[in-house]
């Protein structure tokens, strides 16, 4: 087993999300990110949908960037993805389409497909009402982004996977692929 420590922004979505990394063989520690004042000694990070605006939580900041600058493994969703783009130093802004408990269909090309090994249609489960949209994505080359109607759905580097939807939903089709992406930063 792999250690996780999943940061709760007190959604009720947090433990699902754990639930789903235990399937895929983590060993999950769930801290509060009101008590998330030190940064943990191993394994991947995650930051756990939640409620607000990212800049709600500028006081975890300087913590996140710390583990990122160390090229250490982090999982983002939602609000989680919406942080590690702030950390970016890029806007996360009203969605022209907010979606809370609806399920959209994801236009995955061949390279995504290939590294999430998805074969046919694609349905997601979104939960927002903040975006980030594509102009972001074109100003730090290092971040591989999946974008669709203009906003990134999917991050990824070597050591970092966020998603723009909630994978460990019922909504959600290969579930299980998506949650893979995940162990897929621990072994690249």
């Amino acid at each position: 087993m792999m250690d996780a420590t999943f940061i709760d922004f007190e959604d009720s979505f947090s433990f699902n999300v754990v639930q789903a990394l235990t399937e895929i063989g983590f060993k999950v520690k769930v801290i509060s990110w009101r008590d998330y004042d030190k940064n943990p000694s191993s394994g991947l990070l995650v930051l756990g949908p939640g409620p607000g605006h990212p800049d709600d939580y500028q006081q975890l900041f300087p913590l996140i960037t710390s583990w990122l600058s160390e090229e250490r493994p982090l999982f983002g969703v939602c609000l989680g993805h919406q942080i590690f783009w702030r950390l970016q130093n890029e806007e996360v802004i009203r969605s022209k389409e907010p979606l809370h408990g609806q399920k959209i269909k994801l236009e995955l090309t061949g390279e995504w497909r290939e590294w999430l090994k998805i074969k046919g249609d694609v349905f997601v489960q979104r939960y927002n009402s903040l975006t980030v949209l594509s102009q972001a994505g074109l100003r730090n080359p290092y971040i591989h982004n999946f974008v669709q109607n203009d906003e990134i759905l999917i991050s990824r580097t070597p050591h970092v996977i966020t998603y723009q939807f909630h994978p460990e939903s019922i909504g959600t089709s290969f579930r299980k692929e998506f949650m893979s992406g995940v162990y897929s930063i621990m072994t690249e």
